[in-house]
C-alpha cells in the first residue's frame, strides 16, 4: 500500500490579481488530503472518495484522457463553459492518475480534511497527492518545479484559465510567492491568531468567477492596487497592526471587483468593528450569498467571545511547512 498527502492552502493576498501579472502570496495550511493506492492485476482502476466510487479499465482511462483534453481545447476556443469540461469530480482524479508515473491497475482511495469548492485548493491538493504516490519526495526547488507543472497541467481541467497558485502552494508547502507563473518559496511566519470561517459553498465555481472578473475588470487599474498590498505583506513578521490594515485593504479591493456577497461583507464589517480583520480567501463568488472560506485574523481578541457575538464557528489554522509528500 502506497500513501501520500498534500496540504490545503489559503491565499494571504493576491487572489484574482495574480491572473493579471500581479504577485500573490499563499500559505499551505494544516488540512490534508491523503491518497492511498493498492495495486492489482485485474486491468481496472477503482477510485473511492467520500462522494462515491468509480471504476474504469485502463483502456477506458485512455479514452477519458483524450475526451477531457478535447473538451479543454473547446473551452479555450470559447465553445464550452469551464463547468462542462468535467462530467463529474472523480474524472479529474482519473486524469491525474493517468498523468502520473503509475504503471498498474489498482484501487485508489481518497480521504480529505479540506472542504471542496471553498477556496482551499482541494483540487490541486488531491491531484498532488495522487501524483506524489508515484514520485519521490523532492529535495530541492529544481526537483519540485516539474512536479508543480504536472499539478498545474491537471488542475486546468477544473479551473480553466485560473492561476497556478494552488498548485504552487500544495507542492512547496510553507509560504509561496507567485507572479507571472514564477514560483518562489518565501520565509513568512504568520504567527498566531488566524482562523477560517466557511461562509458556505458558492453557487458558482472558481472558473466561473474568474471568467466573470476577466469580463468586467481585465483592463482595470485595480490590479496595481492589489499588487501594492501584496508587496507590503512580504517581509512582515508578526506586525499585528500592519497585518490588520493590509487584510482590510485587500477586502476592500475584493469588494471592488464584485466577488464578496453582501451577506459576507456584512459579517466582515462586524469582525472589523470588533478589532479584527477578514477577507474572502480564494475566488469568492459573483452570485449568491456564499463565498467559500473567509480568512479571519484576531490577534488579540478572545475568540469564544467573537464566535458568540457573531454566531459563527471559527476554525484555527496553522501553516503547513511541508508540501505534497509520501507518507
Amino acid at each position: 500500500m502506497l500513501s501520500a498527502s498534500a496540504p490545503g492552502k489559503l491565499i494571504l493576498s493576491g487572489e484574482h490579481s495574480v491572473v493579471y501579472g500581479a504577485p500573490a502570496i499563499a500559505v499551505a495550511v494544516n488540512h490534508l488530503i491523503t491518497a492511498s493506492f493498492a495495486p492489482s492485476d485485474d486491468g481496472y482502476l477503482t477510485i473511492s472518495t467520500s462522494i462515491g466510487s468509480q471504476r474504469y479499465s485502463l483502456k477506458q482511462l485512455e479514452l477519458i484522457v483524450d475526451k477531457l483534453n478535447q473538451r479543454f481545447d473547446e473551452f479555450l476556443l470559447g465553445n464550452l463553459p469551464v463547468s462542462h469540461i468535467l462530467d463529474n469530480p472523480i474524472d479529474l482524479l482519473f486524469y491525474a492518475y493517468a498523468f502520473s508515473e503509475a504503471k498498474s491497475a489498482g484501487h485508489l482511495s481518497i480521504e480529505s480534511a479540506i472542504p471542496t469548492g471553498a477556496g482551499m485548493g482541494s483540487s490541486a491538493a488531491v491531484i498532488a497527492a495522487i501524483l506524489k504516490l508515484f514520485t519521490s519526495n523532492a529535495i530541492s526547488i529544481s526537483d519540485a518545479l516539474p512536479f508543480y507543472r504536472k499539478v498545474q497541467h491537471c488542475e486546468r481541467l477544473q479551473h480553466g484559465r485560473g492561476s497556478a497558485i494552488d498548485a504552487a502552494a500544495v507542492t512547496f508547502g510553507g509560504a509561496v510567492r507567485l507572479q507571472n507563473d514564477n514560483v518562489e518559496p518565501i520565509s513568512l511566519n504568520l504567527g498566531e491568531g488566524w482562523f477560517r470561517y466557511h461562509s458556505g459553498m458558492p453557487l458558482c465555481s472558481t472558473g466561473e468567477t474568474v471568467s466573470f472578473v476577466r469580463k468586467h475588470f481585465e483592463k482595470s487599474s485595480v490590479w496595481d492596487e492589489f499588487a501594492e498590498v501584496t508587496r507590503c505583506f512580504e517581509g512582515i513578521q508578526g506586525n499585528q497592526q500592519q497585518l490588520l490594515s493590509l487584510i482590510r485593504e485587500n477586502h476592500r479591493l475584493l469588494q471592488t471587483i464584485g466577488v464578496v456577497p453582501p451577506s459576507v461583507a456584512a459579517l466582515i464589517d462586524r469582525i472589523e468593528r470588533l478589532g479584527g480583520a477578514a477577507k474572502v480567501c480564494g475566488a469568492g463568488a459573483h452570485v449568491g450569498s456564499n463565498a467559500g472560506q473567509v480568512l479571519v485574523y484576531l490577534p488579540q481578541q478572545k475568540v469564544s467571545d467573537v464566535e458568540s457575538l457573531l454566531d459563527i464557528t471559527l476554525i484555527p489554522i496553522h501553516q503547513q511547512i511541508e508540501g505534497a509528500r509520501l507518507a
